[in-house]
């Protein structure tokens, strides 16, 4: 019976507290680029928190990285620097972030990621990182809701052709 296969129930009322990673990669604003390089590579994360004190105040992407050091070079940088090993995390970084409160839920995760166009997005309790969502971690969620609407769809079309009175 396909509809007693068990499926795991997901929330789309879930908060972004609960979808979270809590394992937070960040570096300090005077960290190296190429250090922060490393450490997303080490780490395997495509993007790192800029934290001053216990403050948000950038995120880098592997994009950023990309974009504003490799392919335009350090003329598209906001100062002169000549030397890579100069450029640092806050030269590179997208200052004020969108993040998303501990208690929102996933239809504003989704929203704030559309708006800011990011695939990675800060949650904050009190002004204080918690954890970061990517976009996958979404993608397995509602794939998970979805496979969970799906049995309990066949579930249901079981009752009515077993209640059926042509059966």
């Amino acid at each position: 019976m396909a509809g007693a296969m068990a499926t795991e129930r997901t929330d789309l009322g879930m908060t972004a507290r609960r979808l979270a990673r809590t394992d937070v990669v960040s570096v300090t604003p005077d960290t190296p680029i190429t250090k922060t390089a490393q450490i997303m590579r080490d780490r395997t994360v495509g993007s790192v928190l800029v934290i001053e004190g216990d403050e948000l105040i950038g995120v880098v992407t592997d994009r950023d990285i990309a974009v504003e050091v490799v392919a335009d070079g350090s003329a598209s940088l906001t100062h002169e620097v000549t030397d890579l090993e100069m450029l640092t995390a806050q030269d590179v970084m997208t200052a004020d972030p969108q993040s998303v409160d501990a208690d929102a839920k996933i239809q504003r995760v989704l929203r704030a990621m559309n708006d800011a166009h990011a695939r990675r997005i800060p949650v904050v309790d009190d002004d204080h990182v918690v954890g970061i969502i990517a976009f996958d971690d979404l993608v397995l969620h509602l794939a998970g809701e979805c496979t969970h609407v799906s049995a309990q769809l066949d579930s249901l079309a079981e009752v009515i052709h077993a209640e059926s009175p042509s059966n």
